[in-house]
């Protein structure tokens, strides 16, 4: 009988690895969505469009994320972990920094590129790597702190990126974050071991091709992926262009937006993630189709929130001693949560429907989808709308966003179809994941 891989390492090792990845995929996805708060400072300099701005923090960084993310996933299942991600880290980390040496939009657009290249490889190897580190009853625990760091970037992003942006310049903001990096690269490659896997955990499925089609053919899988794609146009629509928003239209500094925009991601999705995961656990077990129908719900609540928080006055404010805090925001929390509801449901679907040796690759290719139509599109679609609406000045940008939250509804009745073939799957345990 195999001896558990998890078995060979202590806790301060596991711990130790925690840690690092996790710091790893803070500054992952720092240097992702670090452009959101720089759009007004970078599109002034070059003196762009809103649509080729969508593009730069969209469609261009995406295209490349998303593609290379199942090839890097399937890799990650038959290399190195540990080296696919040191290198990747390297990667984006260093094309981060060259984004200050930009002395053209596409010059930057090309390294933002190269960022999306690089970030590519961070996530699925991470993931994969606690797997085996961890003994099965603290895996979800380790998942969930690694998954932590996304709302530790947001705030440090939008809000340490605004500080710096103000104080140095927006140049000064990709070297910040982007040399770092590296350096944890280096660590990551000499102090964390590849765990060795025994022979017939590799498991020899065919081509890339073949499994990607076996996944596809999974019930409900297609329309899980569409929701959620969907759903994250408007989401990244209005996580990228909020900032923007926040300036044009109720004329808060670069610094307030980042700050109060940040810590409303932090709390607000904390909040709706953890809420929606023990929610959904309890109704799952009496009928399993609230596993899709529960994001629905959310992703509902969430488009009267948002327009709420679009919509609002702008001399509607509260005095919070010198600062100004418009009301408005408060919409946006509540978005923020209900928004949030999506996110551990689905995934956690997508891993119920699949066997344990496409775990991986099931979950690159949801990141596939997601990203493509949400990171890739979304940016791209609400600056197109700003520019068409430009006859409306400042106000452009508002109903940019509102437009954008028709894929919202288009989403949820995505995530209601789904449902019920997902439990019809997950009952009669077939295909079934163990």
């Amino acid at each position: 009988m195999t001896t558990p891989t998890h078995t060979q390492y202590t806790t301060g090792y596991r711990w130790y690895v925690l840690c690092v990845l996790t710091l790893g995929y803070i500054f992952n996805f720092i240097d992702r969505q670090v452009m959101t708060i720089l759009l007004e400072p970078v599109k002034a300099e070059f003196g762009a469009t809103d649509t080729q701005m969508g593009l730069l923090t969209g469609l261009a960084f995406a295209l490349f994320y998303a593609t290379l993310g199942v090839p890097m996933a399937r890799l990650a299942d038959r290399w190195s972990r540990r080296n696919v991600l040191v290198i990747s880290m390297a990667v984006w980390s260093g094309m981060t920094a060259l984004c200050a040496t930009a002395t053209s939009f596409g010059q930057l657009a090309l390294y933002r590129i190269g960022v999306g290249v690089g970030e590519a490889g961070g996530v699925p190897p991470s993931q994969s790597l606690l797997a085996d580190i961890f003994p099965p009853g603290q895996r979800s625990l380790a998942q969930g702190v690694l998954a932590s760091g996304t709302n530790i970037a947001v705030l440090v992003g939008l809000f340490g990126g605004a500080l710096l942006a103000d104080a140095f310049g927006w140049r000064s903001v990709f070297w910040i974050f982007g040399l770092p990096g590296i350096v944890l690269a280096v660590v990551i490659r000499l102090t964390v071991r590849e765990p060795v896997r025994a022979p017939h955990e590799v498991t020899d499925d065919g081509s890339l091709w073949e499994a990607i089609r076996k996944i596809m053919a999974l019930p409900a899988f297609p329309a899980i992926a569409v929701g959620v794609g969907l759903t994250a146009i408007a989401g990244y629509g209005l996580g990228v262009w909020s900032p923007s928003f926040m300036i044009r239209v109720h004329g808060l500094s670069l610094v307030d937006a980042g700050l109060y925009l940040g810590l409303i991601g932090v709390f607000g999705g904390i909040l709706g993630t953890l809420l929606s995961a023990i929610l959904v656990d309890r109704l799952a077990q009496q009928d399993a189709r609230w596993q899709l129908r529960l994001p629905m719900v959310g992703v509902l609540i969430s488009i009267p929130t948002q327009a709420l928080f679009l919509m609002w006055p702008a001399d509607h404010f509260w005095m919070l001693g010198e600062k100004v805090f418009p009301v408005a925001l408060v919409f946006m929390f509540f978005s923020a949560i209900f928004a949030s509801f999506w996110i551990a449901p689905s995934y956690a679907a997508v891993q119920n429907l699949v066997p344990a040796h496409w775990r991986t690759q099931a979950a690159a290719m949801l990141l596939f989808i997601l990203n493509l139509l949400g990171m890739g599109l979304g940016p791209l679609v609400v600056g197109w709308l700003s520019d068409i609406y430009s006859s409306l000045g400042d106000a452009s940008i508002r109903y940019a966003l509102l437009s954008s939250l028709i894929f919202c509804a288009a989403g949820a009745y995505s995530l209601a179809r789904a449902s019920t073939p997902y439990a019809r799957a997950v009952e009669s345990r077939a295909p079934a994941a163990t």
